[in-house]
């Protein structure tokens, strides 16, 4: 960190270098020292100096995208009204990330990577603890619970597996398709949260056998 609390230059390259490359090649295919050459850092030891270990490098790059992700989602949450429904927490929970994503004037990686941490069981855990961690997300979790009908365990398990997968993987597939534009486009994010909504509101709310 620099003076006044800042974070350094270096860190904050090295932070979009690992981003960037564990996105292209999964996080288990990336060493420290590759990161470290790809952001021109002549010192193979600056991750275990800016980030301790690799699993602090990790956890910093949560924390980063999360941090403005975390506003956006306490913002929709102060707002909601709960004769919203189903659909107005839904909206919650999906428009966080893909507005973060898809306002960004440059591409960006985090979609991917977080599908890279959760493909691995080793990194699984850490992407889902410092992604659901806070006020925000238990107060969204609750509401959208409080709002479903009532359901089988058997069955609200299952869905809630299902629609946390076909989420995680759904915004990756956005953030491919809009870094594929020059420049990435910054409207379609819009209506991309009104289907996804719609989709999976059709998962948690269709009937129980």
């Amino acid at each position: 960190m620099q003076p006044g609390g800042q974070p350094s230059p270096t860190r904050e390259l090295l932070l979009n270098t690992a981003e960037r490359l564990f996105a292209e090649h999964g996080v288990a295919a990336v060493s420290n020292r590759q990161i470290c050459e790809a952001a021109g850092q002549g010192n193979n030891y600056a991750i275990g100096y800016h980030f301790g270990s690799r699993e602090g490098l990790l956890t910093a790059l949560l924390h980063a995208r999360n941090e403005p992700i975390e506003q956006i989602r306490a913002r929709m949450l102060a707002a909601i009204d709960p004769d919203d429904g189903t659909r107005g927490w839904l909206r919650c929970v999906v428009q966080p990330s893909l507005e973060y994503l898809g306002t960004s004037p440059e591409p960006t990686y985090f979609g991917v990577f977080c599908v890279q941490m959760a493909a691995m069981p080793g990194t699984t855990g850490l992407l889902f603890r410092e992604t659901t961690a806070t006020p925000s997300v238990q107060g969204i979790v609750n509401g959208l619970f409080s709002s479903l009908p009532p359901l089988p365990s058997e069955a609200l398990h299952v869905r809630t597996l299902m629609a946390q997968n076909v989420l995680i993987s759904t915004v990756a597939e956005f953030e491919r398709s809009r870094n594929a534009g020059d420049p990435p486009d910054t409207t379609s994010w819009r209506p991309f949260v009104d289907e996804v909504v719609e989709a999976l509101a059709g998962l948690l709310l269709g009937p129980a056998d």
